[in-house]
Order: C-alpha cells, then sequence, then structure tokens
C-alpha cells in the first residue's frame, strides 16, 4: 500500500535533493529503507519475544508471519522496478542506477536464512 508512496518519496530526494545527488548516496538510503524493512520483519517474527523463544512459536503463526515478510520483500524490488522503467521513459531525468543488489541482498538473505531456519523448526502443534 504505501510502497508507491515511498518510491515516489525517494523519486523525489533524487530529482530535488542536493545532498542526495550521487549514486552512492541514494544507494546507501535505499539500504537504509531496506535495513529498516527487515528491522520490522524481524520484529513481526519474533512478535516482541526474545530470538530464542522462536523455537517455541507456533508453526502456523511463523509461517504466515514470513509469508509476509517474503511478501514485502518482493513488492518492494517490484515497485523500485517500476519506478525504474517509468524513469527510463523519461531520459532526462535523474534515473535509478543504483546496486540491486545492495539494496535487496541483504533482504534477500535475511529471509533465505530464516526460511532455512524455518526448515529445523520443530512442530510443537502436535505436541
Amino acid at each position: 500500500e504505501t510502497l508507491p508512496a515511498l518510491m515516489n518519496a525517494t523519486q523525489m530526494i533524487l530529482t530535488i535533493s542536493r545532498y542526495y545527488n550521487s549514486t552512492e548516496r541514494m544507494t546507501k538510503l535505499f539500504t537504509k529503507i531496506t535495513n529498516q524493512m527487515i528491522n520490522t520483519c524481524k520484529a513481526c517474527i519474533l512478535e516482541g519475544e526474545e530470538s530464542d523463544a522462536l523455537w517455541e512459536k507456533d508453526r502456523l503463526v511463523l509461517i504466515q508471519n514470513l509469508d509476509s515478510c517474503i511478501k514485502l520483500n518482493m513488492a518492494y524490488q517490484e515497485q523500485y522496478k517500476i519506478t525504474k522503467e517509468t524513469l527510463q521513459k523519461l531520459p532526462k531525468g535523474k534515473q535509478f542506477d543504483f546496486s540491486e543488489t545492495l539494496i535487496f541482498g541483504r533482504f534477500d538473505l535475511f529471509l533465505s536464512t530464516r526460511l532455512q531456519a524455518h526448515r529445523h523448526v520443530p512442530d510443537h502443534s502436535s505436541v
């Protein structure tokens, strides 16, 4: 819901800001946004508990929370690509020519390690 507005805001920052007029600074800004999304996903997965309690969580709830985080990541990357393609249609304007590996790589890694760990979570629902 808010991702199109977020991409519009970053596009405006790129266009207007004197500070964020470099590829390096915009990449850092996107990386900070991504890191905040990761922190939000951690909070969603843990539901305010310590990370040790992850293994005690209901498997179905854990799967739903992981699924929400995966959907967020996919939507974030999709909105980025939509914005990038829109800007490419305006060749005289500033472009989203940033390292997608730097921007999205940590989020992808975070989710892949959580999914691998999830496979090893014992199913306490049958106990």
